[in-house]
């Protein structure tokens, strides 16, 4: 045999390739493939890598029952095949297959990710977290290790050697590592791009150098409905009246029994209406879309939009920034507006700005008629009168009536004042009473044979409403008076008796 220095020097190795070695049984020089030598490091534990741990996964027990050092194995045993994604917990015995004691290491991993991986395919692995780790009761030697798993792929293998070790990079924090598109090289860019989590997973974020979105719905989501969605569109020199940003309200659609419902109920009316010789267009799936766009709120975008109103030529800074709402009707109506100038103005005086207190109570601030401010809560209106003013007394000359307030609902606390009137014949042509303001009023003779009636008018300071009185009956005149102006009709000058009559009774009686 010749040495082996003397043999050809080859650089290109390949998998057919050969190596000498001598057989441990035979004492004898053999050839051993580059793929043999391979195997034989990966399932031997003699090779390993800092902080890995070698075991061999054991299903069968021995004869006695006992569980192998250098083994790992389901809390059963057994379980050749059980997919990694189901593991919860197994046994560690606390040696590994190279003999060295690894209990101290594994409880230093607790609270870390792990993997368990088979040495002699790659491909079959788990990842988990190791949530406890603790000796089993009743084997010394041994430990439980609880598990949740993060990523898997493929099945244990009985009898196979498998590496126990630390995941990854671990910060103290246990931060996982994002990365933006599947180039890292490029980074953010003006386009949104996926982000993608641990094993290349894409998340629901997504970014660019100006923008985020998540889930393509909406920023945040959560139990309370609607959510909010904030979009600035076109913001850079916008035109007069362009949109420049939109407040978009949706709500989750989390129910998918709803949609099945809806495809059922087309599916029950297309064939009623087959059956009757009829046809239906479009599909299922079109109504059960519909339904979902109805249910989701798609169909209630665009509710808030944010518009530039100039003052000055078009591209000029002279710009006030209005918001407009809609109330359904699909006339936008103009709500609010900051100014030029930076005046913060509120167009509606019933809704003004809410404020909360020490307590945290909420109030509306808003300004009066007459400049009076006032903190009201914010479910105040305008007063109503639900039930009309009453008049009581005697309706006739020289009696004294009294007018009732009709019954008020309002929030804020209101005022009432009064206002009496007189009528011909207690229909039409009602006028106000010069200074007859007050719940009470004296009847004089001039009332005399006409009609009566108050007028209540309560406020707050949102406003302003008025009731009327029913009318009284026909006003009785002073019956002295009346006898007199009776006997007057034998004197020539009856309407100067007239006169001097009823000035008596104005101003003496």
């Amino acid at each position: 045999m010749a040495r082996i220095s003397t043999y050809a020097v080859d650089s290109e190795i390949v998998t057919t390739d050969k190596v000498l070695g001598t057989d441990s049984q035979g004492l004898t020089t053999k050839n051993f493939s580059f793929s043999a030598v391979k195997d034989w490091l990966n399932s031997s534990a003699v090779v390993g890598v800092v902080g890995q741990n070698t075991y061999t996964f054991q299903t069968i027990p021995g004869n006695p029952v006992v569980r192998d050092s250098g083994s790992i194995s389901l809390p059963g045993l057994g379980g050749d095949g059980t997919a990694f994604a189901s593991i919860t917990s197994m046994v560690f015995s606390e040696r590994a297959a190279d003999n060295s004691i690894a209990t101290n290491y594994i409880n230093t991993l607790i609270g870390k990710q792990v993997v368990l991986m088979q040495l002699d395919n790659l491909n079959n692995f788990g990842i988990y977290n190791l949530d406890d780790f603790t000796p089993l009761q009743g084997s010394p030697g041994f430990y439980t290790a609880t598990l949740s798993v993060d990523y898997s792929n493929g099945n244990l293998i009985s009898d196979r050697n498998y590496g126990f070790a630390v995941y990854g990079l671990q910060s103290a924090g246990n931060i996982n590592v994002l990365t933006i598109g599947t180039d890292r090289e490029i980074g953010l860019t003006d386009e949104l791009q996926s982000v993608y989590g641990g094993f290349n997973k894409e998340s629901k974020l997504r970014l660019s150098t100006s923008k985020f979105e998540v889930s393509g719905t909406s920023i945040t989501r959560s139990a309370t409905n609607p959510t909010v969605r904030l979009i600035a569109d076109a913001q850079d020199n916008p035109s007069a009246g362009e949109i420049m940003g939109t407040l978009r309200f949706t709500r989750n659609f989390e129910d998918p029994l709803a949609l099945d419902l809806a495809r059922a109920i087309y599916g029950d009316f297309k064939e009623r209406v087959e059956a009757d010789g009829g046809t239906v267009e479009g599909s299922e799936e079109c109504v059960a879309s519909e339904l979902e766009l109805i249910v989701a709120g798609e169909y209630l975008i665009n509710m808030v939009d944010i518009k530039p109103e100039y003052s000055g030529s078009l591209g000029s800074t002279k710009a006030d920034v209005v918001i407009y709402t809609n109330n359904g009707s699909g006339v936008p109506l103009e709500k609010a507006r900051v100014t030029h100038d930076g005046d913060v103005i509120v167009k509606e005086p019933g809704k003004g700005v809410i404020l909360h207190s020490v307590n945290d109570t909420p109030y509306r601030i808003v300004v009066g008629n007459d400049g009076a401010v006032e903190g009201i809560p914010p479910a105040s209106t305008v007063p109503v009168i639900t039930t009309l003013p009453t008049i009581s007394g005697i309706v006739g000359v020289p009696e004294t009536i009294t007018a009732t307030a009709g019954s008020v609902t309002s929030l804020p606390a209101f005022t009432t004042s009064w206002q009496w009137q007189i009528s011909d014949n207690g229909l039409t042509g009602w006028a106000n009473i010069s200074g007859a303001t007050a719940n009470t009023l004296e009847i004089i003779q001039a009332y005399g044979d006409k009609y009566l009636r108050v007028v209540q008018t309560t406020a707050n300071i949102l406003g302003t409403v008025s009731a009327n009185s029913l009318s009284t009956v026909q006003v009785q005149s002073w019956p002295q008076i009346t006898a007199l102006k009776v006997r007057m009709d034998y004197f020539e000058n009856e309407d100067g008796a007239n006169e001097v009559l009823t000035y008596l009774n104005d101003t003496i009686i």
